[in-house]
Parts: structure tokens; sequence; C-alpha cells
């Protein structure tokens, strides 16, 4: 943990001001990364984001009951989620999904398409705690 002015200072997450600045700080972050992984965002979200996989390593669980295009399985690794995940978002029955890098994540709160939040994780033990959720994840999904 770094000192700033005498003091240890570490940022452990952010609440983005709207959605559309939390998209553009996820696709600059895909830009600067060498390896994604990706779990249970909405479809529309993860086709805006397909140009920018690209060329990285890439993992990627589908929602339930989604399909894998062609284009989507030639960017990456893809598995479909067998479990219901989900979270209880103001009373409302919500999907829970996140974008993995190395130093940060983004949870993706979401119902039929409609992203409710967004926010991003930065604090490494707990980025590394749940990027081990990612694996397990992925070792219950349909491939």
């Amino acid at each position: 943990m770094p000192i700033v002015d005498g003091q240890y200072e570490a940022k452990i997450s952010t609440t983005f001001r709207s959605i559309e600045d939390a998209i553009k700080e996820i696709t600059n972050k895909i830009e600067r990364s060498r390896r994604v992984r990706i779990s249970n965002i909405p479809m529309e979200l993860l086709e805006k984001l397909l140009p920018l996989l690209k060329g990285k390593g890439v993992k990627i669980i589908l929602p339930m009951k989604a399909k894998a295009s062609d284009e989507l399985r030639q960017i990456g690794e893809v598995a479909v989620q067998k479990a219901k995940i989900y979270k209880d978002y103001k009373g409302t029955e919500a999907n829970a999904g996140s974008i993995y890098f190395s130093d940060r994540i983004f949870g993706v709160v979401w119902v039929k398409d409609r992203i409710l939040e967004i926010d991003a994780m930065d604090y490494d033990k707990c980025v590394k705690c749940m990027k081990n959720m990612f694996d397990v994840g992925w070792r219950y999904s349909e491939k």
C-alpha cells in the first residue's frame, strides 16, 4: 500500500457517474490489456466489446441459454453458464456479471439487456480472489 502525504492510501473501488462512463473505462482497459475474462454480461454489451477483444487472451462465460456466434468463438474460448447467478438489486432480481483484468474487476448488474449499474473493484487482494471465482465458474460451465 503506497504512502501519500505521510499516510497509507488505497483506492478500493469506483462507482461510475454513468453507464456510458463505465463502458468507456472498460473499453480503455481492454485496449491496454492482453488478457480478459468475461462472465455473464448482457449480450448487447458483449457485442459492443467484440472488436476490441480480437487478439487478446479471452475466455467468456455467456449468460444461461445464450448462444455463441461464430465470430465470438473465433475471438476466444466460450462457455455457457449452467447456474443462475444473480443479486437482489434494490428489490429486483438482477443478473450479476463481471469483466476481469489482472488488477481490476468491473461488476455489471443487468436485467433483460438493460444495464442497471457498473462498478469496479481495485483492491488487489479482492481482485485476485474474484478472478479465482471466474475459474470456478468456468469449470462448471457448459463448453
